[in-house]
């Protein structure tokens, strides 16, 4: 049985030798868009926050009374919990402090916006390249 390499060699060979008679196989079209793509999740959006797993709050006197530890962020004033506030933190001495933590730094990524790509970051793939 030939190996993948072996395969490889064949099918381009192949695709040289129907190029040589004219006949080119359209290759997919990519695009480097991601946002059309059905998992892409926009930072800072509803979806995103879901991800997160923060719940934003309107009433933060009534999420207190019903035992949920919430932040403000400095930001945009914006008052979030967590989804789940126990399960994660379960086995820390102080659950609530973590909880705390973990809180702020999850509405500090919601709030961030999209990451800058650094200037030495390898360029994306793109198979139309190949």
């Amino acid at each position: 049985m030939p190996s993948q390499k072996e395969l490889e060699q064949r099918l381009a060979d192949l695709e040289r030798l129907v190029a040589q008679a004219g006949i080119v196989a359209p290759r997919p079209e990519w695009t480097r868009d991601v946002t059309s793509r059905p998992d892409y999740v926009e930072f800072g959006s509803e979806r995103h926050m879901a991800l997160l797993g923060l719940v934003e709050v309107e009433d933060p006197d009534a999420a207190k009374e019903e035992g949920y530890i919430v932040h403000r962020s400095p930001r945009t004033g914006r008052i979030f919990r967590l989804e789940d506030q126990v399960t994660a933190f379960m086995n820390y001495p102080d659950p609530a402090q973590v909880a705390r933590l973990v809180l702020t730094q999850k509405v500090n990524v919601l709030e961030a916006g999209k990451p800058p790509v650094p200037e030495n970051a390898p360029p994306l793939w793109n198979p139309n390249e190949m």
